[in-house]
């Protein structure tokens, strides 16, 4: 079973996206902590991240950035609040970008890709 991490400072977003990837057949943990999200990145070996691009005090790129340095091959999502918000910018950091919405039609995409991405297959 495909592991995947959310990072959010919103527990209401966490809970949706847990609810909704579960019932997908993902195993889903969660952190609303850079701290923490770290630690679990290094106890649980998920197959993807997932990030928002805004974390409490956090800039979610800074957590980004961390997350690609210290796991280089770890693929990452960033969720963004608006179309094209900020792409230039992340474009050398993230795998995948997708919009923050409800309906997670493309958040599923995004991340079954990335697991692609990390098995070694090809992703259009």
């Amino acid at each position: 079973m495909n592991k995947i991490l959310i990072f959010d400072d919103d527990e209401v977003i966490r809970l949706l996206y847990k609810e909704a990837l579960s019932e997908e057949g993902y195993d889903v943990i969660c952190s609303g902590d850079a701290s923490r999200c770290m630690e679990m990145i290094r106890e649980h070996s998920p197959n993807v991240v997932v990030v928002d691009e805004k974390v409490g005090r956090h800039d979610g790129v800074d957590v980004l950035r961390k997350i690609r340095g210290q796991f280089p091959a770890l693929p990452l999502v960033l969720c963004i609040a608006y179309p094209y918000y900020g792409l230039n910018k992340n474009s050398g950091i993230v795998d995948f970008h997708v919009t923050k919405t409800s309906d997670m039609k493309d958040l599923e995409e995004k991340i079954s890709a990335a697991i692609a991405l990390r098995e070694g297959k090809h992703v259009s």
